[in-house]
């Protein structure tokens, strides 16, 4: 199985329900998200940031399998469009990956927020720059700026 498969079937899996994961996990985990994420922008000059289609700035010719867009699409539906997108994103870009078009030595923007999604579910936007991790935590987005000062976490 292709790694663009492998990520589908990895997101068609996710429990969308929130679970009862530690918050803490999937804060650092968005925190990872979003520091992946401004490397990614930065270095591809896109001010789309966080959640965008990074494959799209690289190679936009390619694309994951449609067909696998649609199943992870329709599992994913009944979430906020910032969630759709990133798992959209997600696929793109590991069918970019299989490619071999990515030339940047940056590590993966997308693995920390599906493993988000994999330990309790999506997140939503309350558009004030929050970012809702549960109904009970949410963090700031902040700027792309401040998470490229970052440096890498150690989980």
């Amino acid at each position: 199985m292709n790694s663009t498969h492998a990520l589908a079937d990895r997101l068609t899996k996710v429990d969308w329900d929130p679970a009862e994961t530690d918050p803490r996990l999937r804060i650092s985990l968005m925190k990872e998200f979003l520091r992946r994420s401004a490397l990614w922008a930065h270095q591809l000059g896109s001010d789309r940031w966080p959640f965008f289609d990074v494959a799209v700035l690289i190679d936009p010719s390619v694309r994951a399998d449609p067909d696998l867009v649609e199943q992870v699409s329709e599992s994913c539906a009944l979430q906020s469009t910032a969630v759709q997108q990133s798992c959209v994103g997600a696929l793109h870009f590991a069918a970019l990956q299989e490619s071999g078009h990515v030339t940047l030595q940056l590590p993966d923007p997308f693995e920390p927020i599906v493993s988000l999604f994999e330990n309790g579910g999506g997140f939503t936007l309350d558009g004030t720059g929050m970012i809702d991790i549960d109904p009970a935590v949410s963090m700031s987005r902040g700027k792309l700026a401040d998470w490229l000062k970052l440096d890498a976490p150690t989980f």
